[in-house]
């Protein structure tokens, strides 16, 4: 038999867990960068002091994630019990005998309805958060509303889902007080639970192997995802504002694109940059040329119709197949440092699992470290044909295969420039999914969606329109938590092994 403590100690655990893992990962990578510059000598010994002092000072608010997350996760367990009684008693008023199936029913109900309360507690805990975010990110500059861009400006976005300033000086309000901090939070709540839900609808309908809706659920993976790349992809070229700022940031570090070359793309597509008129741009390209050692002239939009694809190239010379194989090698070079370190840790945590006494190294099998090996190069392979696919696409757009498709008649150079190359390689890159493994597209889709999502939403909103999130993000987390205590496997991936650990109390 187990002690009444001991039974409540168990119920606490998912706090306790949730918290102490939230909390390392919302410091870990801040806490080994200070290290790292520790190590290196660019800091002070005092002021790494400071500085980690003000990071711990910082995580242990109870506005941050890792009270959100041990509020979330303990109120969801914590308070079962007396919901479970309340829903037994409101039974035990109609029904006097409570059937098997009927408890069942109560014990869901009241899962459902704990996860229900706690994650809205914990909603409105984390937006409580009393700091202010800078205005100037969330702000288009306003001199470009009246002042024409030059060519090394950054254009402004065009149809920005941002609230206007006549919005904010009716109700009296900064951009700081703006709404939607948590929304990519939501959005990822959110996807998870419809994932949950689809799924469960497709597995009791009575399908056969041959059923053509057998065909439809297998590729409707890919094809979500082609459509969220695309998405991603158009709006870090011409609306980055839509978004997060870190991703935006490692999609740039991933892509190597050269800043002008970018630019150059969004004053196309601005208006400013014009197929046989001199508009000033000339720089932009004439400097990016002067710098690869090609003739200035084939970057001036008003003598060179159209730019050739070599300037794409970025020094890789006039083949579009060779720049693409070097796009493959650099994407792939660029990602396996990202999967090496993971695949190591997977390979040490397998050694101590299945160490023997005396010999820890017969943890580690041949197949074991063969495996990681593949499948580190599988997912470096995966983002490798992805940047090398995007590429191509975009000059098989403007150069090698569109304008034999289309006349420069039917799509002018300027169209191919402004939009379409883009689009091209947005719709080409999303075919790299088929490298990966089925049940990784599903992951890979579930990491991406909800980004393209995001592009879909204003990033910040008026307060007064909080509640909507408010409610999404409630009925998504309690879908989500119900789900995986009920059953584990239905949410996927490593998020459901996660949240099935830390919620386990037995």
């Amino acid at each position: 038999m187990t002690s009444p403590r001991r039974a409540r100690l168990r119920l606490v655990k998912p706090l306790a867990a949730a918290y102490l893992l939230a909390l390392l990962s919302s410091t870990g990578p801040s806490f080994l960068g200070l290290l790292l510059l520790l190590a290196k000598r660019k800091l002070t010994v005092p002021a790494a002091c400071h500085q980690l002092t003000r990071l711990f000072r910082q995580a242990l608010s109870v506005h941050r994630f890792p009270f959100f997350c041990a509020s979330l996760a303990g109120g969801s367990t914590l308070l079962q019990l007396p919901l479970q009684k309340l829903v037994i008693q409101s039974l035990q008023l109609r029904v006097p005998a409570i059937s098997p199936g009927q408890l069942r029913a109560a014990n869901l109900v009241a899962k459902f309805a704990a996860a229900l309360v706690s994650a809205s507690f914990s909603f409105t805990l984390l937006n409580g958060d009393p700091r202010k975010t800078p205005s100037i990110l969330f702000q288009t500059p306003s001199h470009f509303q009246t002042l024409r861009p030059g060519p090394f400006d950054e254009p402004p976005e065009r149809n920005s889902q941002e609230v206007d300033d006549a919005a904010l000086t009716t109700r009296n309000i900064s951009r700081a007080d703006l709404a939607g901090r948590t929304m990519d939070l939501t959005l990822f709540t959110a996807v998870r639970a419809l994932d949950i839900l689809v799924s469960s609808a497709w597995d009791h309908l009575p399908l056969k192997p041959s059923s053509k809706l057998i065909k439809l659920k297998n590729g409707t993976p890919p094809f979500l995802f082609t459509l969220s790349a695309a998405t991603i992809m158009h709006a870090w070229f011409y609306s980055p504002s839509r978004l997060p700022h870190a991703y935006n940031t490692w999609i740039s570090s991933a892509a190597r694109l050269d800043r002008r070359l970018l630019l150059a793309l969004r004053h196309a597509r601005y208006g400013t940059w014009i197929y046989g008129q001199d508009t000033g741009m000339a720089d932009l390209l004439g400097t990016m040329c002067h710098d690869y050692g090609l003739p200035e002239e084939l970057g001036d939009p008003a003598k060179t119709i159209p730019v050739p694809c070599e300037i794409v190239h970025m020094g890789c010379g006039k083949s579009c197949e060779k720049h693409a194989l070097v796009r493959f090698w650099r994407g792939w070079c660029f990602a396996a440092k990202i999967h090496a370190p993971i695949q190591l840790l997977v390979l040490a945590r397998h050694a101590v699992r299945d160490a023997r006494p005396g010999d820890k190294l017969k943890g580690l099998s041949r197949e074991g470290v063969l495996k990681a090996l593949v499948d580190m190069s599988r997912g470096s392979a995966f983002l490798g044909a992805f940047i090398a696919f995007f590429y191509y696409g975009v000059c098989l757009s403007r150069t090698r295969l569109g304008p034999r498709l289309f006349s420069y008649k039917i799509i002018t150079p300027q169209m191919w420039d402004s939009g379409l190359c883009v689009l091209g390689g947005c719709l080409l890159c999303g075919s790299s999914i088929f490298i990966e493994q089925a049940r990784k597209q599903m992951e890979i889709l579930l990491f991406v969606l909800p980004r393209a999502a995001a592009t879909w939403f204003p990033r910040r909103y008026l307060p007064e329109n909080k509640w909507k999130e408010h409610l999404a993000f409630t009925l998504s987390a309690a879908i989500v938590l119900t789900a995986v205590q009920e059953n584990p496997k239905r949410v996927r991936g490593v998020l459901g092994d996660i949240l099935h650990g830390v919620l386990k109390t037995d």
